[in-house]
């Protein structure tokens, strides 16, 4: 286990994050986060391990962008927690850029088994950076370390990138199910910590910010799937 996963392993176990099913109560922040990566690198399976402890080996590719929502709670804070899927494919890059400007922070993912997914995430990210003012948190997620016997992107050379780019680095397997709640409630705890010492900029209410309004996202309630945890 490198430092990155050993800091974040220590300290997700001493944070309590408890998943909440009243999608209606009272919350203190809205936070948005976004999973990029090329198409079949799990990240629709991450998702739905994380929201509905399921896994199958296979989906249908996401078209555009899918929407969950998590309400979690750490000691009094309520956060409700918007998770953007979004497409891989190019053809939909024009889409999942409208969802970027307003993301707290972005996962960027990619198969451990496929070399050119880890080599596009440098673009993945230039393309992010590019379409958002507000980024507070990222991480950079290889997925399906439970084919090690199959992998192709050394772990220390993605070590070493995501220290180059300022990003938070973690192997996880959607179908084993590793690491996955550690990423997304590690990923809500920072959010939390960051804007609970620095209100003024969560409260602040532009078009590069979110704002405790929750009428924002009421034009896509019908849209919206909660988690069944």
């Amino acid at each position: 286990m490198d430092n990155n996963e050993k800091e974040v392993e220590e300290n997700i176990e001493n944070i309590h994050m408890e998943k909440l099913n009243d999608f209606q109560m009272n919350h203190n922040y809205i936070f948005r986060i976004c999973l990029l990566g090329d198409s079949n690198t799990g990240k629709t399976s991450l998702l739905t391990q994380y929201c509905d402890n399921n896994f199958k080996e296979s989906y249908n590719n996401t078209i555009g962008v899918d929407f969950r929502v998590v309400t979690l709670k750490y000691k009094d804070i309520i956060s409700k927690v918007h998770i953007w899927d979004t497409a891989g494919q190019e053809r939909f890059k024009s889409i999942a850029i409208n969802y970027f400007r307003s993301s707290h922070g972005f996962i960027f993912v990619y198969d451990i088994t496929d070399e050119e997914s880890f080599d596009n995430i440098e673009d993945w990210i230039k393309l992010a950076t590019r379409n958002t003012n507000s980024i507070i948190l990222n991480f950079l997620v290889g997925n399906k370390s439970d084919k090690e016997e199959e992998r192709k992107v050394d772990k220390k050379k993605a070590e070493e990138f995501a220290l180059k780019n300022d990003l938070i680095f973690l192997e996880t397997s959607a179908k084993n199910n590793n690491n996955v709640t550690k990423l997304f409630n590690y990923f809500a705890f920072k959010l939390i910590e960051y804007f609970t010492k620095n209100k003024d900029k969560y409260m602040y209410d532009d078009s590069n910010k979110i704002s405790t309004n929750s009428e924002e996202i009421q034009t896509s309630k019908k849209k919206e799937k909660k988690c069944s945890c």
